[in-house]
């Protein structure tokens, strides 16, 4: 008779196992697209007088959850100092519990927005953007804040920004944006819209940040920041708009490496186009310091076959300078096996514009062009040209001639007429390309209305697998024509020089500086052949607006070659 009863119960074990592990509907029977339902919770939901020495809150729901990434999805406000133990983790339960490790601040309205966090087990259905509230006070404080954050120079916000307010007191330095997490927090949603609710009276810094680090504090230097420059005196509900900017990192000497034949990089962050380099152990006679602002590094460029090298491998030391500041650098330089050998590659479409200059990059920068063994002809008869090295990437050769629709050209570069850095000739380069023709291309005239009187940059920008500039006016003019434009999606950006410097000054944080103006057509500009496109471009709240919808392009930002 035992030997029956054991049995039994051990049958029912593995039907009360198998009932607990296929939770989802019958085969066959309708898909569950409904998300969790709140049954209840300890403390209620918008409750008062909360104890503030709770140990753990109780959520609970009408079916088996799981929490996503409770750390990066979930927002608590105010934050805690330790973050709390949460449960279910890996496994399914009807309730989210919370068990604190700190004692609530007395007098003060608490609220967790879970995001997309708390998914049914079976088909994953969000309960999106649920928000758990109560106060350890006697009234739930209601104040809110919200608006839009806009990419500023870029065309698609960050995966993760986050809105904040921090209290400003008598403690209160900017410092504190650098050294702590928002008092309030709030998550932006893909359209750009933020919402801090549960506010209670009064004063704060408002700022946007990137959290690409996820820790729920801005970095400076590390992730794109807005803030309003106003400090808020927060007595009524409030609207306010941010626009994000890139933060100059604080400069620093990042990391030196080879990176080729004569070839030493040394990466900064921050300001390279204000350091110095000086060789210490090694003349290097040819070196060349070519200082590229945009990625913050300088290339060092040199003739090993002139240096006498003693050694296949040698150790090269150099300070950099950047005002009072002096770093030691160090790089190991190794000779590479294969001898080196120029080489060309034309980095133009073999179809240009007639606007466009016909362009090849070298593997080092141009130390002399003899124009006289250049020849360009169209169709078979020679034409007049010059020649250039780009004014500022210094391994651009630039051939500008004039063309027109419908021709013709080739190119011949004959041994000797290109020589690089490390004294070495090219060998002879023939290169062919043609203009299209009209039915290839449509124009576009834009007209800028309601600008102050600023120099402006404005780039005509093509969407490919990124954002590419294709064309960039500079000047005071409000009228401008791009000529012979391939077909496609565009869309321009403008920047203003708003103090005349002849750069784009982006913002800083800490002096309280906002960045000067820029700007984002708010529609996308269809170019097609043989058409005429007129835009009117009224600079005003609807030029702040435009985010483009995510597609799975990769935003990449250019800002004008001149900036800073």
């Amino acid at each position: 008779m035992k030997k029956l009863v054991v049995a039994s119960l051990f049958l029912v074990g593995i039907f009360s196992f198998n009932s607990c592990a296929r939770q989802g509907s019958p085969s066959g029977g309708p898909k569950d697209v409904t998300p969790p339902k709140l049954l209840g919770s300890f403390p209620d939901t918008l409750a008062v007088n909360v104890d503030p020495n709770i140990q753990e809150i109780e959520i609970r729901f009408d079916e088996y959850i799981q929490l996503k990434e409770y750390n990066k999805n979930v927002v608590v406000s105010p934050p805690f100092e330790r973050n709390p133990t949460v449960t279910p983790i890996s496994m399914a339960e009807k309730s989210v519990r919370i068990k604190l490790r700190d004692a609530l601040l007395p007098n003060t309205t608490y609220s967790f927005n879970f995001g997309d966090a708390i998914q049914d087990f079976n088909e994953n259905n969000k309960l999106s953007n649920f928000t758990y509230v109560f106060s350890t006070g006697s009234f739930i404080d209601s104040l809110s804040v919200k608006g839009s954050v806009f990419p500023g120079t870029e065309f698609e916000l960050p995966k993760k920004v986050l809105v904040g307010l921090y209290n400003v007191d008598e403690n209160y330095n900017d410092s504190v944006i650098l050294k702590s997490k928002p008092y309030y927090i709030s998550r932006v949603n893909e359209k750009g819209e933020y919402d801090l609710k549960f506010l209670k009276t009064g004063k704060y810094k408002l700022v946007a940040f990137e959290d690409k680090v996820e820790n729920t504090k801005f970095d400076y230097g590390k992730e794109r920041v807005a803030f309003n420059s106003e400090i808020i005196d927060l007595t009524s509900n409030k609207e306010v708009n941010l626009k994000l900017f890139d933060q100059k990192p604080n400069y620093r000497v990042a990391d030196s490496k080879q990176k080729g034949y004569g070839h030493i990089v040394i990466r900064t962050e921050g300001a390279a186009e204000k350091v110095t380099i000086t060789s210490v152990n090694k003349e290097l006679s040819t070196a060349l310091y070519d200082i590229h602002p945009k990625q913050d590094s300088v290339n060092i460029w040199f003739n090993p076959a002139k240096e006498k090298f003693e050694n296949k491998s040698e150790r090269l030391k150099f300070t950099v300078q950047h005002g009072e500041k002096l770093d030691s650098v160090s790089v190991l330089y190794t000779a590479p096996t294969k001898d080196y050998k120029s080489e060309f590659k034309a980095i133009n479409e073999t179809k240009l514009a007639p606007t466009q200059d016909f362009k090849i990059a070298a593997l080092a920068p141009i130390k002399s062009i003899n124009k006289s063994l250049i020849n360009v002809f169209k169709d078979t008869v020679q034409i007049p040209f010059d020649v250039v090295v780009d004014s500022i990437d210094k391994q651009i050769v630039r051939f500008k001639f004039d063309k027109n629709l419908g021709e013709n050209f080739e190119v011949n570069a004959y041994p000797n007429a290109i020589i690089d850095h490390f004294d070495v000739p090219n060998d002879t380069l023939i290169y062919q390309m043609k203009t299209g023709k009209r039915e290839d291309y449509g124009n576009l005239k834009v007209n800028i209305q309601n600008l102050q009187d600023s120099p402006i940059f404005l780039q005509l920008i093509k969407k490919n697998q990124k954002f590419d500039v294709i064309e960039e006016k500079v000047g005071f003019g409000r009228e401008f024509f791009f000529p012979n434009i391939n077909p496609g999606d565009y869309y321009l950006r403008l920047y203003v020089d708003e103090n005349q410097n002849g750069v784009w000054d982006s913002g800083d944080i800490l002096s309280g500086r906002q960045p000067e103006p820029v700007y984002i057509y708010p529609s996308k500009i269809v170019i097609r052949a043989m058409w005429d496109s007129d835009e009117t471009w009224i600079i005003g709240k609807e030029s702040e607006q435009f985010i483009l919808p995510k597609e799975g392009v990769v935003n990449t930002e250019q800002q004008p070659n001149n900036r800073q």
